[in-house]
């Protein structure tokens, strides 16, 4: 089984949406056929290098929040990342630009690191607030899972994997995602938003199930003729 999962490293339910993932994976029998491949989505496309408002400041603008309202929003996503078993600091995230961001994954991707740099990056946005847009940090990060920083800023430095993340980003656009997390199934049976894990695991229960009843469908043939 492949499972497709749509993310940005600025969305906290995506954090949290793939954590519930992995622990419906560790009771789902079985884990160990399913594939999972990350692509990208840019919530803030347009956000530049540099944080340049607080968490608060900007849920107040972009869900026309009260000061109060925004307070409460950051609490809750909290909450949900701590029964997550995640330590969030939501209030605290820089909001940068994420596209270098989403680089140095498919580049970790190609030499075979592409779960450890994802984890990594979503940590380092949610819980050691860092700003993904810097390349020294980025290089930091990729040092980290194992791999060579320097290298890393060569990679940033020039124009690889950007084709890359911009055709995850147009397939997002054909297939109709309008938010992340975003998961598909086998091509075939999609799904939006961080799901309770017990609803994941139903989900890949069904899937895993359909796929062996289509296993077992052979050629027959009818009144009408074969197929």
């Amino acid at each position: 089984m492949k499972i497709q999962i749509w993310s940005d490293y600025a969305c906290p339910y995506c954090y949290i949406g793939k954590r519930h993932l992995e622990q419906a994976l560790e009771q789902f029998a079985h884990k160990d056929s399913v594939q999972i491949e990350f692509k990208a989505f840019e919530l803030y496309p347009h956000a530049g290098k540099t944080a340049v408002n607080t968490t608060q400041e900007r849920i107040e603008k972009k869900y026309a929040k009260t000061p109060q309202g925004a307070l409460e929003m950051i609490a809750h996503i909290e909450k949900m990342g701590e029964r997550a078993g995640l330590e969030m600091n939501y209030a605290g995230v820089k909001n940068t630009n994420t596209f270098d961001a989403h680089r140095l994954y498919q580049w970790a991707k190609s030499l075979g690191k592409g779960s450890e740099m994802n984890e990594r990056l979503m940590r380092a946005y949610f819980t050691d607030n860092v700003e993904l847009a810097n390349w020294e940090t980025l290089a930091k990060l990729a040092n980290e899972v194992g791999l060579n920083g320097d290298d890393a800023k060569t990679m940033l430095a020039s124009d690889d994997f950007i084709q890359a993340v911009k055709d995850d980003e147009n397939e997002a656009k054909m297939i109709g995602v309008q938010g992340v997390p975003f998961f598909v199934f086998d091509g075939k049976t999609a799904t939006s938003g961080a799901m309770p894990v017990g609803s994941l695991l139903g989900l890949l229960n069904q899937v895993y199930q359909d796929n062996q009843t289509d296993s077992l469908t052979g050629a027959s043939c009818g009144i009408d003729g074969c197929n």
